[in-house]
Order: C-alpha cells, then sequence, then structure tokens
C-alpha cells in the first residue's frame, strides 16, 4: 500500500489543529468566513472523499481541513478572514494545490472574509501509473521496499513500497520519470532503474495520463569498502572524513576514521570516487587534489574491496606581482589571504602537493584580481612564482547625510558606464563608519554613480554635482584614469520615499508576480526591487525624493516604463516625497511577439541560456526569452530600437556570451539593430559562431 510522507504529516498535523482549535469563541466566529467549492476528476467526475486542506499564504501553517463528499462538494467553515493556500490530497494520487499546482509555494492564494463565502472548484491532474517489481540476485522478491519517483525536469515526487510479492504500484502526473530504491539496509544509497547508482545514468521513463509505464528492478549485490588512511609520515589519520560518491561525483556515503585510520562502508557493487577531508586538508583515493582525477574503485557484490592512502605532503609558493603592462614590482597585494604588507612577495604555505589555482588580489584596488592556474607544488619545497597584474582605477569619495553632513556608512556605490546600468545582485563596495568608500578596480572610462543605502533610512540616488537625482542623466560623469585615484562628487543623501501601487492587465485584472525596479536586472539572479502580490499591489522602499522612471513586467506581458513607454529615457518620472508614499499604477499588455532562432553557422541550434532584447536609447533590457532546441520568444513594449546580447550554451561544455554582431561588406563586425513595430509580431533569427 501507498502512504506519501506528506500527508501523513498533514493528517497529523489536522487532529492536533482540530484539538487545538475547536473552543473558538462567538466573537471570533463573527469575524470568519468560509472555502466552498467543488473538486473533480480529470474526467470531470467527482471527486469524493478527498481531503482538503487551508494554510496561511505566508507563513503555510496549518489552519483547518474537510473531506469532499459524493458529489465532490467540499466547504471550510469558521476561516479567520485572509489569504489562504488550498491543498487536495488524493489518496494514492499526487496531491495539489489551487489552481492546479504542484507545492504549496506555487499555489494561487485564495482571500476569504468576515462573513463571506469564497468559492474555490479545482480539477485533480490527470495522472498514470509507474508499475514494476523489484527482486534479488536470485530472483526473490524484496518486500516492504520505498520506491521514490522523482520527474526530471521539475523535480517532482511520487512514492509507494513493494507488497509481499515484491509489486508497486505509484501514480504520477504526466512526465519524465527516474525510478529509484535504497535497498542497503542502514544506508540511504540509491540505486536507479535500470542497476544504476546515481540518476545521470539512470533511465528515463516517460508517464502518460492513464497510461502504465513498466520499471522492473534486480537490486544490485552489496559488498564492503575498507581502508586505512595515513598523514603523510605515516602516522594513523583518525576522526578524518571519508566521502564515497559514484563516478559521477554524485554522493553516496560518509563515514569517519577511527583511531586506527581505518573505515568501513556498505556499497551496493559499482565503480566510486573516495574522498578524505582532515581538518582543511581534502583529498581524493589515490594521492589527487581534484576529484576529477581520482582513482576509481570497484565495488564487487559479496566482496570486500580494501584500499590505503595517505595525505600529500606539503611546499609552499613564493609569489611576486608585477603591473602586467610597465612591469613595475607591485609592493601591495595579496595571494589566498595572505598579504604582501609593501614587501612585495607572499609565501603561501601548507600546500598539499599537485596542482594548485592561486587567486591574487590589490587591496588598493589599483590592479585587477587574478587567477593563477596550474601551480605545480611540491612536498617539502619552495615554488617560486612571478606574476602579472592588470592596472585598474579607483574613485573615491565620501558619503553624508545631505542636511547635518553628518558621515553615513553601509551606503554602496554601483558604477556605470554608458549604457550599462542595471539592478545589481548583491554589493561589494559600500563606505565605513567614516562614510568614506572606494570604488575598483575600474576599467579607463567616463562613469555615472548610483548610491544604494542598505538600510530604509535614506534614499537610492544617482550621484549628482550637489545632491541626488531619479535620473542617470542629470548624475555627474566621473572619468577614472588607469592607475590613478580620482576623487568623485561627495554622496550627498536625502531621506527616503516610497512608490506603492498596483499593476493590472488591459481588463483590469491584478497581475501577480509583476516585477518593478528603477532599474532593469538580468533574468534569474534575483535582482529586484519589488514584487506585486495576488492582488497585483507593489510596494518599492528606499527611494531618494526625486522624479523616478518605474519599470513594469510581468511573465506574459511586455515590460513597460511609466506612462506606458518602452524607454526609461521617455518615462513619464514618479516624484518621490521624503517620509511619504506615493501612488502609481500600471496597466500592462502583451506587446510585440518578437519569436526567433538561434544557431551556430551550421545550423546547430542552441540547447540553452538567455537572449536579451536591449533599448539602444539606454542599454536596459527591454525583454528577455529562454532558449530551449535553438527558439526564443521576447515580448517587446513598441515602437523602439533594440540591440540583442545572449548568454548561451550548445550542450554542457560549449558556452558563448556577449553582444550580437553581424558582419559588413568591408568585413568587419558591428551591433547589429532592430526596430520593433508598434504592434503586431516580428522574427529574428540569429547565427553566433562558437569558438
Amino acid at each position: 500500500m501507498q502512504q506519501f510522507p506528506a500527508r501523513r504529516a498533514l493528517l497529523a498535523g489536522a487532529v492536533v489543529a482540530a484539538l487545538v482549535l475547536s473552543g473558538a469563541t462567538a466573537a471570533q466566529a463573527a469575524a470568519t468566513g468560509a472555502v466552498s467549492g467543488r473538486l473533480t476528476t480529470s474526467a470531470g467526475a467527482p471527486a469524493a472523499e478527498v481531503l482538503v486542506q487551508l494554510y496561511e499564504s505566508d507563513s503555510y501553517a496549518y489552519v483547518e481541513s474537510t473531506n469532499t463528499d459524493a458529489d465532490g462538494n467540499y466547504t471550510v467553515d469558521g476561516v479567520p478572514a485572509g489569504s489562504y493556500v488550498v491543498g487536495y490530497f488524493p489518496w494514492l494520487k499526487p496531491e495539489q494545490y489551487h489552481h492546479q499546482q504542484p507545492t504549496a509555494f506555487d499555489a494561487d492564494p485564495v482571500t476569504v472574509t468576515a462573513g463571506g463565502t469564497t468559492r474555490v472548484d479545482e480539477q485533480l491532474f490527470p495522472t498514470g501509473t509507474i508499475t514494476g517489481r523489484i527482486v534479488n540476485a536470485t530472483g526473490q522478491p524484496v518486500v516492504d521496499l520505498n520506491v521514490d519517483v522523482r520527474e526530471v525536469d521539475t523535480f517532482a515526487w511520487a512514492g509507494g513500497r513493494t507488497d509481499e510479492q515484491g509489486n508497486f504500484t505509484v501514480a504520477a502526473r504526466p512526465g519524465r520519470y527516474t525510478v529509484s530504491i535504497q535497498p542497503v539496509e542502514g544506508s540511504y544509497q540509491e540505486q536507479y532503474v535500470p542497476g544504476k547508482l546515481d540518476q545521470d545514468s539512470a533511465t528515463v521513463f516517460e508517464v502518460k495520463a492513464d497510461e502504465s509505464v513498466l520499471a522492473n528492478e534486480t537490486v544490485l549485490p552489496v559488498g564492503s569498502l575498507t581502508g586505512r588512511f595515513t598523514t603523510a609520515a605515516g602516522a594513523p589519520l583518525s576522526n578524518a572524513d571519508v566521502n564515497v560518491n559514484t563516478a559521477n561525483s554524485y554522493g553516496v556515503t560518509w563515514t569517519q576514521t577511527d583511531e586506527n585510520g581505518q573505515f568501513t562502508a556498505q556499497l551496493l557493487q559499482g565503480s566510486y570516487q573516495v574522498g578524505l577531508t582532515a581538518g582543511e586538508r581534502q583529498q581524493y583515493y589515490r594521492g589527487k587534489l581534484n576529484p576529477e582525477e581520482a582513482t576509481l574503485v570497484e565495488v564487487r557484490g559479496g566482496q570486500q574491496k580494501t584500499i590505503t592512502d595517505s595525505l600529500l605532503g606539503t611546499g609552499t609558493v613564493t609569489l611576486s606581482a608585477v603591473d602586467s603592462v610597465t612591469g613595475a614590482p607591485i609592493a601591495n597585494f595579496c595571494a589566498q589571504s595572505v598579504c604582501s604588507n609593501g614587501t612585495g612577495t607572499v609565501t603561501v604555505t601548507d600546500l598539499p602537493q599537485g596542482s594548485h589555482t592561486i587567486y591574487l588580489d590589490a587591496p588598493d584596488k589599483l590592479h585587477f584580481s587574478r587567477e593563477v592556474t596550474g601551480v605545480r607544488v611540491q612536498a617539502n619545497n619552495d615554488t617560486k612564482l612571478t606574476v602579472k597584474m592588470r592596472a585598474g582605477a579607483v574613485i573615491s569619495t565620501t558619503i553624508v547625510d545631505r542636511q547635518s553632513g553628518a558621515p553615513v556608512p553601509d551606503v554602496c556605490l554601483d558604477t556605470f558606464l554608458p549604457k550599462q546600468a542595471s539592478l545589481q545582485d548583491g554589493y561589494g563596495d559600500c563606505s565605513d563608519r567614516t562614510g568614506r568608500i572606494q570604488v575598483g578596480p575600474l576599467a579607463a572610462g567616463s562613469y555615472k554613480l548610483f548610491a544604494v543605502p542598505q538600510t530604509d533610512s535614506y534614499g537610492r540616488q544617482w550621484v549628482g554635482a550637489d545632491g541626488g537625482s531619479g535620473d542617470e542623466r542629470a548624475a555627474v560623469a566621473v572619468t577614472a584614469t588607469v592607475g590613478q585615484v580620482v576623487t568623485g562628487p561627495q554622496v550627498r543623501l536625502d531621506r527616503a520615499g516610497r512608490i506603492t501601487g498596483t499593476v493590472t492587465n488591459a481588463a483590469g485584472t491584478p497581475v501577480p508576480n509583476a516585477g518593478v525596479s528603477v532599474l532593469t536586472g538580468h533574468p534569474g539572479v534575483g535582482a529586484e526591487d519589488a514584487t506585486a502580490d495576488e492582488h497585483g499591489v507593489y510596494t518599492i522602499k528606499r527611494l531618494g525624493p526625486y522624479a523616478w522612471p518605474l519599470v513594469f513586467g510581468g511573465q506574459a506581458y511586455a515590460s513597460e516604463w511609466s506612462g506606458d513607454k518602452p524607454s526609461r529615457f521617455t518615462a513619464t518620472p514618479v516624484t518621490v516625497t521624503a517620509g511619504a508614499t506615493v501612488t502609481h499604477n500600471a496597466q500592462l499588455d502583451e506587446g510585440v511577439s518578437l519569436s526567433g532562432t538561434f544557431r551556430t553557422p551550421d545550423g546547430t541550434p542552441f540547447t540553452g541560456g538567455w537572449v536579451l532584447a536591449r533599448s539602444v536609447d539606454t542599454g536596459d533590457i527591454a525583454g528577455s526569452g529562454w532558449i530551449t532546441d535553438g527558439r526564443f520568444t521576447i515580448r517587446l513594449k513598441g515602437s523602439q530600437q533594440i540591440f540583442f546580447t545572449y548568454n548561451a550554451s550548445l550542450g554542457e561544455e560549449q558556452h558563448v556570451d556577449g553582444r550580437y554582431l553581424v558582419t559588413q561588406p568591408d568585413g568587419t563586425r558591428k551591433l547589429a539593430r532592430f526596430a520593433v513595430p508598434a504592434s503586431g509580431s516580428m522574427s529574428a533569427d540569429l547565427v553566433v559562431p562558437v569558438n
């Protein structure tokens, strides 16, 4: 019989909650409403005797539950006014959440009002089944064994157990799945059908609605791996961590060495990497520093495999650094967190014998950091190395309160070259307690500064000559010269205000999860000012009291700037007042649909990555599309001029990024520009070489 762990936990929660909540007062009841609806099967028939549960939408805490009747109807009474997630738990089938979402985190919240009844109808997912029989090497059934079924694209999970004949049946939504078991008693090691040690090499089973797919399996025989680890001097290495992974570097099991440096692990028959961690030292059998170079260990069923290894001996690396152009020595630099302190040399000690990567940086920020690979270390020897570092520029300034002149700490500065402004995902250069800040190393160029306070007291600003602005064009341009520290304008901060409003579509329906910001950010990295809630309501904090352009975007809509404009420089700005909240609503539409292909010159389609359409006027991201099988779709606000940048992959090994260029008649390469019409659709077939 199947039993979903999630359901067991929820059922237990329902019992406890019922005991706690049964004593509601009349006053509490008056402030409550109800959720009522009808649940049907994927075929449209009534779904009877299905557990229905409510959770708070912000904390996902359990609230109340009931079961559907013979006609699939249900009602949950006495629900306090608020926002909730509704979950459905059909017996022996996958759970789901309104509206047809696989997890509570993806669910569409519903609102309950005092004295009202919220109607929530739902139709169950269609399902198919994976069936099979699990036997051991002699053909005998393996009884009462967990069977895990995982969707390879969404990581959705379903599960079951074998019966007394070793048979199992697992219901799952249509999709592509792997099937695994954990046959080693006392171990979490998984075996994937058919007879594989990790998901990379497992068979993928396609489940279709109302159909069954067969996944029989024979449990691999179990062997043992024993070994002994010693120090470089030959002494027992006790209490060291031993990590056993598959040949594809998937974790299998973990143990520790005893006082004699010995360990033992029970493993399914197959090939394994064995890793050793002792303090800050890590290496792999036999005597390797990287898992890719590890010697694989073969474990056979019914047999014991014994290995021995020792920690590698250590040596040192002494580094000097010079300017990559002038060759002049660099007195102050750091390598692996060890600094020269003006001596011009750094010695890194206790490096295991083998090939290493050394990281160098300059604390004065006048040289770019450097990664040196392939540094060979020999035990009991010193390797001497001179490293070239590229010179950079530094912008220095102070950050103060505009009214009092007092220094303001914890304010970060972004530096942007023309048409490169974007919302950052994390910050590194921030002011100290005296308000001082140095930003670098920077390439030579003319920069605009964007101040980002890390608390809500002060507002962001483009840094002007005598105060802030919400318009990049009003910011002071600071010329950075390589090898020099240039002083930028003092940053005078004003107190923060807010902007709030509602994002709707053309029909007036709220757009949940719409993104709102004052700058665009690369998709997928989390750089976002605010996200609209289920009612389409957003609030942006930490804005200086200036006129700000706002950008709005939703998954099925074209991004647009305030005033229904396609560009930050043509947007109708929203004026913010310090200490106050101003309201600005936006209405999104689908815009212009841009469909395209992304291929190599020989026609090979790229398999993944992003294509970004950018405004010719500002460089801002006007829209983005994910590449699937060499195709992408982007929704854009018309009319405007765009160019493309990309970050794409061709399989797992080949990656390309850059701006989309086309070859001119004279053989030169030039940035390609495209005109987006005011309405309708357009296409663009992009051909990008792979080096």
